[in-house]
């Protein structure tokens, strides 16, 4: 498996999504993923699954570094009172340590970006997380979340393909 080189992160470029799928449909295929040679796994607060992928992960037999996890704190979780207690539920519910790389899932305007990326920053001077980054901001909002950690930005993941082009500039033939 290929991988990505940055902000000191070794990231596998090809992910394992688990979005919309239930414990069950995850218990059926994610082993089966595993075996055919995915590592990077990918999960979120809100797809109320990261129970279902611990439980997978740990039958899997596989060391855990071995493995990448990137999981997402969801928007109602960034206030300072709520965010680390969230991220610690989901590393109870992943059955590890460390989560490899944690997102802030959409932007939240109701509290300061500024804040939302300083909860990052202590989870990882904390060991909880190794590295960040966000998910589904646009341009201008993504140069100010990078401006304000000092632990680097990794990934802005966001949703693309054939059915959702998110480009910037239209593609000119020749």
């Amino acid at each position: 498996m290929q991988t990505i080189h940055i902000g000191g992160a070794e990231i596998p470029a090809l992910g394992y999504g688990t979005y919309g799928m239930s414990a069950v449909d995850l218990h059926r295929v994610l082993p089966a993923a595993l075996r055919a040679g995915f590592r990077h796994i990918d999960t979120a607060q809100v797809y109320r699954n990261e129970a279902a992928v611990g439980e997978c992960i740990a039958a899997s037999g596989l060391p855990r570094s071995q493995l990448f996890i990137t999981t997402k704190t969801w928007v109602d979780n960034y206030r300072r009172e709520r965010f680390e207690r969230s991220v610690d539920a989901s590393l109870a519910a992943l059955r590890t340590d460390y989560i490899d790389l944690l997102l802030l899932h959409w932007p939240n305007e109701n509290v300061p970006l500024g804040e939302q990326i300083e909860r990052l920053n202590e989870l990882v001077d904390a060991g909880k997380v190794r590295h960040i980054g966000v998910s589904n901001y646009n341009s201008a909002l993504l140069r100010s979340a990078a401006g304000l950690s000092h632990h680097p930005l990794v990934t802005h993941q966001f949703e693309y393909h054939p059915y959702l082009n998110q480009r910037t500039r239209p593609i000119r033939n020749g």
